[in-house]
């Protein structure tokens, strides 16, 4: 490999200095991992419970539903619609480990009217009462579920990108550094071994001149 830099002393520290800073960076990028990791975990663990809620909640209403409908027709249905085709939500944006995801919020009393409804109770059976809180239960695990999964995949495209950087640092950027230390290393290396040896070679030579002076002054 040849290096980019010269092969001083300088650059050798500089060298080191890099490895040193990417090291540290990799460890921070690697505990923001871990942490990532159980977060996932746990959100994954979750939206399996909360599948396993919807189905039961959906086998519920079926069956309510169905009830409704046999003993109060179809009626009953309209008269329980909600009052507004649609709902406000409030968003809220969070952050994990500088991951930045949203969480949404309905607004109180804009997802329709079911917490006041405009039927007679007293004149309609319990199935009725046992729907509306079936459909309560759905909404409020609806935005449990959208919250949920807005998480998981904000997490999931996080830590892609963090793996890919502990990547890069691991396998890219420090062997590169390692064999740029390698080659300075052993460039400074023959440059010392080659004053040694100059060095050497000039004391010989003094002690030989020497040497002659000094028979030539006993002659």
């Amino acid at each position: 490999m040849s290096s980019k830099r010269p092969p001083t002393r300088e650059q050798l520290l500089d060298v080191k200095h890099q490895q040193e800073a990417v090291q540290y960076g990799k460890g921070l990028l690697e505990k923001k991992r871990d942490v990532l990791m159980r977060k996932l975990e746990n959100d994954r663990i979750r939206f399996r419970e909360l599948e396993i809620q919807f189905t039961r909640l959906c086998a519920d209403m079926s069956t309510y539903y169905s009830l409704v409908r046999m003993y109060e027709g179809q009626g009953i249905l309209q008269i329980m619609k909600p009052g507004r085709a649609y709902t406000r939500v409030t968003e809220k944006v969070t952050s994990i480990m500088g991951c930045s995801y949203s969480q949404f919020k309905p607004i109180q009393g804009s997802d329709g009217n079911l917490d006041t409804p405009s039927y007679d109770p007293a004149m309609t059976s319990l199935y009725v009462d046992d729907l509306l809180v079936s459909l309560e239960n759905m909404r409020t695990l609806l935005w449990e579920y959208i919250n949920l999964r807005t998480r998981i995949v904000a997490l999931e495209s996080e830590l892609r990108k963090s793996l890919l950087k502990i990547n890069s640092l691991e396998h890219v950027i420090l062997p590169d550094l390692q064999e740029e230390q390698k080659f300075i290393t052993e460039v400074l290396s023959e440059r010392a071994r080659q004053e040694q040896f100059a060095v050497k070679k000039i004391k010989k030579k003094k002690i030989k001149n020497r040497s002659e002076s000094q028979q030539g002054k006993i002659l």
